[in-house]
This record gives C-alpha cells, structure tokens and sequence, in this order.
C-alpha cells in the first residue's frame, strides 16, 4: 500500500548526511578565476506544484515495490538549511568561492557575506531503493541507493546594492549505485550539490559575485577595508571610565541648523558619526560638553553603513576606549548623546541589550536604551565606560518611540571606514 512519509521523517532524512560531490576540477581550470566576494546560502525554498510526488521509497528486488511517497504541498516551503549549506559550501570552496556560513563557534561576530543566496527548488525527483525490512529497522531507515534530480531557480543579492544582482536556473542529478547508509538524504542532498556545482561554472554567477569592488567604488558605496588603514592614536590606552565622565568625550555636531552626536575616539580628535548627520557637509560645527566649540573636517564617509569620520582639536581631551566583539542580549549598556538640541548635550540613558540583528544583510544592535533625534552619531557603552556601538535609528509607532533601537556595532564602524587603535 502506498503511503504519505511524515513531515518528520522527511526532516529526520533530509538532516542525515551530504552527498560526497564529484570531481569539478574541469569546470575551474583555473582556481584564480573563483569569486573574491564571500557568499552564503540563506533560504532554500521547496516551490514544487501541490500533489507532485518528488520522493518515491520502494523495496523488492528489483526495486519495484513503493512503499512510500512524499507528495509537494504545494507553495513556496522553507526548508531546513544545515544539509543544503553544507553542500552548497563544499561545492563552491572546492574551486576557490569564499562561502560564509554560521557553524564557526568560537567567532565573536554574526557571520554575514558580500553576497545572499536563495535556492527555489521548481522541480524534483527522488526515487530511493531500500533494503527489505529497512522500514522495519530504525537502525537502517534511510540506507538506499538510487536516483535523484533538481531543477533550481537561484537568486543572487547583494546587501549593500540592496538588490537582486542575478537569477539563474540549474539542473543537477546523482545516482547512487550502491545502497549506503543515509542513501535516502544523500540523494536529496547530492541533487542539490549537482545544481550547486552548475552555479559555481554559471559565467553570470561568477561575474555577478567576482568583480562588485570596482562597479560600486564607482557608484559610491564603500566597503569594508577598500581606503588606506587610519590608526586612532591613544585608543589603546584609553582608560575604563565611569559613565559621568565618559560624557565629556561625546560632542554635539552641526551642520547647518541640523544637530547629531559624536565620539571622540582618538587623541589626535578623530569622532565618529552617522553618514546621514554629516551628509554631504565637508566641515562641521563641534560643540563639546564644557560649551568650547571646534571646526571639525568630515574625512570619511561610508553611507551604505551610514557611518563617517571627522577630525577636529581633541585639545587634550581624552577618547573614549572601542571594545570589538560580541555583545550579549540582557548586557546592561547606556546611550549618550545630543536629544532634540544642544540643550540636552550630554544626556545619559540606560538599558539592555535586547538582541543582535542582521538587517539588509548589515549587523546591528538592539536596544531599548532611549534615544531620540539628535541622539544618532552618539555612544553605546558597556559598564566599563567603552563604545560598542554608534547610535543609529530607533523605531516608532504612530510616532512614540517604542524601545526598538539600532546602534552599529563598533566593529563594522572600524571596519567600514578602515581604522585601526594603535
């Protein structure tokens, strides 16, 4: 009698193994010719029409028996993405792809890639030979050989363009001509490294992924690491500092009869900021808290991460210390900063950490330390008196702030705008 597997089953299969690739040695000649860019798979998607069965088990011997059949629902089914990113991973390193993925354990910071990657998978066809009584064993559930096929639509995007780059369809197969253990998810899992091994040859894929540096040099946007290192003398030896006083190295900016916030993080008076405080001004007004004003210069400026740079006299003033690294949701933290106007420079705010977030494939901050308009370019510290973050944006409801908050992880700033503590 033939019957629908279980939801269950099919997960329990589809988290059995990796099907070992095949040589794509003739596909790179050259590995130099393989993507700079990082890439990684996000979504993988099951968009097969409903009632189709895309996976048949069958036993006998002559395999002609079907004992079971998974039918597609129908729709757009996420799947689980563990088997799928681990051959996808080893298909696209194999000939020189720099591929992103989240099983680093120790990695301090949420692993996030040039390039985003979805998988539609439009069409499939599994047909898996068990042993006899391998249903009736739960030891061997799952060990067959077989055949199986994919066709897969694959978007590429680009968290940076914040757009599609390519769309390009593949077809991949395997057959496994001997039964192995976990025959049945290195089936569905090595179709889909067969498809994966088709992308990483696509001439539009390698263009899409390989060559972004230069076409976005050009328009504008700026990437991690393209200008020449900045050290921000003294940050090393920036003291632990009591929140009152880490407070005097935080400045209010003007620009025209608009007003942000700052951080001093240098002793030679380099501030950090938001891109959209300093906006296309090339010198701002400095107002520090003791009311001494300063000319400051904006030397860089990374919109796409909305972070910039200005340099003014620190006059002996000392820089609040940076401190990299994860953040734990729970953390206690505090904002400072410029709210509204000038009238509340200074203003210290306290919170948690509410989480950490990627949005638009760019890692943030969630707080619900308080900020308003004016706050953005300020602080987000840790007890300890250093930076984790740059204020941002905060959500609103109806025009109430609802504790929903964004601060730039210190390190992307660093990153983005290419500084260095010495």
């Amino acid at each position: 009698m033939i019957k629908t597997v279980a939801s269950s089953v099919i997960a329990w299969l589809l988290l059995g193994g990796v099907a070992v690739a095949q040589s794509t040695s003739d596909l790179f000649p050259d590995p130099d010719s393989a993507a700079k860019n990082s890439v990684k798979l996000t979504t993988v998607l099951m968009a097969i029409p409903a009632g189709m069965p895309w996976l048949t088990l069958r036993n006998g011997l002559f395999c002609n028996n079907a004992v079971a059949v998974r039918n597609a629902t129908g729709g757009r089914e996420p799947q689980d993405l563990p088997p799928y990113v681990a051959a996808f991973k080893t298909e696209l390193e194999r000939v020189g792809y720099k591929v992103m993925s989240d099983d680093k354990l120790f990695d301090s910071d949420s692993v996030s890639a040039d390039y985003q990657v979805a998988a539609v998978i439009t069409d499939a066809r599994v047909v898996a030979c068990l042993n006899s009584g391998a249903l009736l064993e739960a030891g061997n559930l799952g060990d067959a050989r077989g055949d199986g096929s994919m066709k897969i639509e694959w978007q590429v995007y680009s968290p940076l363009r914040k757009q599609v780059v390519a769309r390009l369809s593949t077809n991949g197969s395997i057959e496994l001509e001997n039964t192995i253990a976990g025959g049945v998810a290195q089936l569905i899992t090595g179709s889909f490294a067969s498809n994966a091994r088709e992308l990483a040859a696509n001439a539009e894929f390698r263009t899409a992924v390989n060559a972004p540096k230069a076409a976005l040099a050009a328009q504008g946007v700026l990437l991690p690491g393209q200008q020449g290192k900045i050290n921000l003398i003294g940050n090393l030896k920036a003291p632990t500092r009591p929140i009152a006083e880490a407070v005097g190295s935080v400045v209010t900016l003007f620009v025209g009869s608009a007003s942000g916030s700052g951080v001093l993080v240098s002793d030679d008076g380099y501030l950090l900021t938001n891109a959209h405080v300093v906006s296309d001004a090339k010198d701002v007004r400095v107002r520090w808290p003791d009311g001494i004003e300063t000319v400051g210069q904006v030397t860089r400026v990374a919109k796409d991460r909305d972070i910039a740079l200005v340099k003014t006299n620190a006059r002996d003033r000392i820089p609040l210390a940076l401190k990299r690294g994860a953040v734990s949701p729970g953390q206690r933290v505090y904002a400072i900063g410029t709210p509204l106007d000038k009238t509340f420079q200074g203003t210290v705010s306290s919170g948690i950490i509410s989480a950490n977030r990627i949005i638009d494939g760019l890692r943030y901050i969630q707080s619900d330390t308080n900020i308003l308009p004016g706050s953005s370019g300020g602080a987000l510290l840790d007890e300890t008196g250093s930076v984790i973050g740059i204020v941002v944006s905060g959500y609103q409801k109806d025009g109430q702030a609802v504790g929903l908050n964004m601060f730039i992880p210190i390190g992307d700033a660093m990153d983005f705008l290419s500084l260095e503590r010495q």
